[in-house]
């Protein structure tokens, strides 16, 4: 904006209207208004703990129902019925097949010619298993079959000039002897022997027999316990190498005549 005024003549006069001018030509001046203090709490914030977390519960599964075991009884003894006997008999050479029943058996062997003889026992494989007689001359005697648990006897092969006769006997029908004791005999034969004592000696008088005089001795194992030439007397210890159950033990003797055995236990 201009201002138009005269000057005065003095120079008071003249200051005063200065500063009147000054003023007038000056803009107007707005009062800046100065914030009054915030009627708000200024002080610091106090430390507010944060929350503590609590996990979920976990997942507790339902107890499963257990079924209370069911009665079992005792097994009862079974009874095993002893199996028939198997009678063969024929003349000549043969070969015939058996159906006998598993585990041991006896064989009773009778033949009444007067030239070679000889018994052969076969698996159902055609394998041989063992010579049973080989012979000249009128036999008898008594012979073990399958002792061992991998032997099945399924056929005989019979080499013979005359009447023959096998039978195939239960293992029940052993001879059975006591011991300690003194026994006899005459020809092939199988013996059961049980005491209070364990077995220790044999001796053995088979002094009247002639050819080949074998013994063996089974009990958890085998063992040769003579094998001579007849006549023959001798002792030998039983137990040296032959492990024996319950004191129990099967002699099987090989011979051609009379033979008496004395057994001593310890």
């Amino acid at each position: 904006m201009r201002c138009l005024f005269a000057l005065p003549k003095t120079a008071k006069t003249f200051a005063i209207l200065l500063v009147i001018v000054l003023f007038a030509c000056s803009p107007a001046v707005t009062p800046i208004a100065i914030p009054t203090s915030a009627s708000t709490d200024t002080s610091a914030p106090t430390n507010t703990s944060l929350p503590t977390i609590t996990p979920a519960p976990t997942n507790t599964p339902k107890p499963t129902y257990t079924p209370r075991p069911t009665y079992t009884p005792r097994p009862t003894a079974t009874f095993t019925p002893t199996p028939a006997p198997i009678i063969l008999s024929d003349t000549g050479d043969a070969v015939v097949d058996i159906q006998k029943w598993d585990g041991p058996a006896l064989a009773h062997i009778k033949y009444n010619g007067s030239s070679n003889f000889v018994v052969w026992n076969y698996r159902a494989d055609g394998e041989k298993i063992d010579l049973l007689v080989n012979t000249i001359g009128k036999y008898e005697g008594t012979c073990p079959l399958d002792l061992d648990s991998d032997e099945q006897t399924a056929r005989f092969q019979i080499e013979s000039r005359g009447q023959w006769e096998i039978q195939v006997l239960p293992f029940e029908q052993i001879r059975r002897v006591d011991i300690p004791g003194t026994f006899d005999g005459k020809g092939d034969d199988v013996i059961y022997m049980k005491g209070m004592g364990r077995p220790d000696l044999l001796k053995v008088d088979a002094s009247q027999a002639i050819s080949n005089f074998v013994i063996w001795g089974y009990g958890n194992d085998r063992d040769l316990l003579v094998n001579d030439i007849a006549p023959y007397s001798g002792t030998v210890i039983v137990a040296s190498s032959l492990p024996i159950s319950n004191g129990a033990l099967v002699l099987v003797i090989e011979a051609k005549g009379s033979w008496s055995i004395e057994v001593t236990i310890r």
